[in-house]
């Protein structure tokens, strides 16, 4: 019987070592599963951040072309406001002188009749 143990305890050591070697088969293809999808894991992140990367250059030329466009339409503001003041003086100018030239119109119809009653 004791040789019966023995032989039953070793059919059962080896059992177990052999579902231990199972277990650690079985773990170590999950850990290599686990490594590839890490890899693929891992490509997707760098293929998504370099489209980020170039959206990110594509958003900051936008800014830039938008503060380039920005600064011409201040620029072009501030012309047309300058055009309006020079426009208004003008206006002012001309009706000053039109002003003038009616005085001088009057002024001159005034001395004809003076001469005419003269005559």
């Amino acid at each position: 019987m004791k040789n019966e143990n023995i032989t039953t305890t070793t059919i059962l050591l080896a059992f177990n070592i052999l579902l231990v070697l199972l277990g650690l088969l079985m773990i170590n293809k999950r850990i290599i599963n686990n490594d590839e999808k890490s890899d693929s894991l891992k490509a997707k992140i760098n293929q998504i951040e370099s489209q980020l990367d170039v959206l990110i250059e594509g958003a900051n030329s936008a800014k830039e072309k938008v503060i380039v466009a920005n600064e011409d339409f201040i620029q072009l503001s501030n012309s047309m406001a300058v055009s309006d003041k020079i426009l208004k003086n003008l206006d002012s100018e001309i009706k000053g002188a039109i002003k003038e030239i009616k005085e001088v119109k009057n002024m001159t119809e005034l001395q004809n009749r003076k001469l005419y009653i003269s005559e």
